[in-house]
């Protein structure tokens, strides 16, 4: 009976955890870089690049607890980026030549073991939409737009004779910043920097609006719910589930789920988010029509404020990314009702508990021919109220 039941491996949160490490680690030795001499002293381009790596660390650690955010939801873009940045870490402590970058470079070489090994739970596709994208892609254009507009007119600037220099120009002018060490000296200059000035705040404005924008509406609609939820829980309202205020939401539903769900519905309240249109269920049951990887569908489901969480993956194109999607949104518990074959691949995304019906009516089925069906009972609830 316990072959049937497995409850969740560790893995995805841990190297959420280590790319967090990585990335303060990273910003530590970038600042401890800066302050101390290098043990081996070079000059050239080793030289350069060593002078760069100084600062460059901090900002690729700042990057790295970006991914590490992106990680906890289950971004498949945010673990490449992540591992990307990881080696690039681990690069830096190298080139840096200094005793307080080992620890970096042992992190880094750690922290990409773990991510290879942890690959499969971070499956989630973006969910960034057509403005978002645009808005990003005009703030790299127009760093592009600044950065060849001024090398190329770098002969009517004071101060611009490199790439750098005319990134540090961009940068400085885009963001109003304009400390006033590099001036333009001519009129197509001049010209050049006005359009600078009004590109720059407009589109970086534009940005983080269209960006930060979506988060900011769904975290406050989200603590709008969880007061609205208290507050029914408060009050006692009359309706299914109200005895014991239990919420659980069901992911996926099919033939085989749908008398698991109506029974449910006698002890709980349930939402049934379902592709499916000619989904039935009985009287109390809530049924969303919807993709179950959608951050908006999962929320009108209450995905939030839950206690528990089913994921019928049979019914399910992608049940991994389903899963991966309800962990991201959620702390509750997860179960997952399987067919044959699917339990490795459903533990490792992030389930607490799986649940094989087949193999768990075989066992049941042959304990009781054997007068056992009573012990086998008993095991079957303490395992699967068994969580990872």
């Amino acid at each position: 009976m316990f072959e049937a039941l497995h409850p969740r491996r560790p893995g995805g949160r841990v190297a959420v955890w280590i790319v967090a490490a990585i990335a303060l680690t990273s910003i530590a030795t970038g600042v401890g870089a800066i302050l101390t001499r290098p043990a081996l002293e070079t000059g050239g381009t080793l030289g350069d690049l060593q002078a760069v790596a100084e600062f460059s660390g901090t900002v690729v650690g700042f990057a790295l607890l970006v991914t590490a955010w992106g990680m906890r939801r289950g971004y498949r873009l945010a673990y490449v980026t992540a591992v990307l940045l990881v080696a690039l870490s681990g690069a830096h402590g190298i080139v840096q030549f200094r005793a307080v970058s080992v620890p970096l470079v042992v992190l880094s070489v750690g922290g990409l073991t773990v991510l290879v090994a942890t690959s499969g739970r971070f499956t989630r596709s973006s969910t960034l939409d057509a403005t978002q994208i645009g808005a990003f892609l005009s703030i790299i254009g127009v760093l592009c737009y600044g950065t060849a507009g001024a090398y190329a007119l770098r002969s009517g600037f004071d101060g611009v004779t490199t790439v750098v220099d005319a990134v540090y120009f961009t940068i400085v002018t885009a963001s109003t910043v304009g400390y006033g060490d590099v001036h333009a000296s001519t009129e197509a200059a001049r010209l050049f920097a006005i359009s600078l000035v009004v590109l720059g705040p407009a589109t970086l404005a534009a940005t983080v609006g269209s960006l930060f924008g979506p988060a900011l509406d769904t975290h406050l609609a989200q603590t709008g719910r969880r007061a609205t939820a208290r507050l029914g829980s408060d009050a006692a309202t009359a309706g299914h589930g109200s005895e014991t205020g239990t919420e659980i939401v069901v992911l996926g539903s099919d033939e085989t789920i749908a008398p698991i769900v109506d029974a449910l519905a006698s002890r709980a309240s349930v939402a049934v988010v379902t592709s499916e249109e000619r989904s039935r269920h009985s009287d109390g049951v809530d049924v969303l029509i919807g993709d179950p990887t959608a951050d908006g569908t999962l929320e009108r489901a209450g995905l939030d404020t839950c206690d528990a969480v089913l994921v019928g993956t049979a019914a399910l194109r992608d049940a991994d990314a389903v899963i991966a999607a309800a962990r991201s949104h959620t702390d509750a518990k997860i179960v997952a009702l399987t067919g044959g074959g699917e339990l490795e691949s459903t533990e490792r995304t992030g389930a607490d508990v799986v649940v094989d019906p087949e193999t768990v009516l075989i066992e049941a089925t042959v304990d009781a021919l054997f007068g056992t069906s009573g012990g086998a009972g008993q095991s079957s609830v303490s395992a699967a109220s068994h969580s990872g």
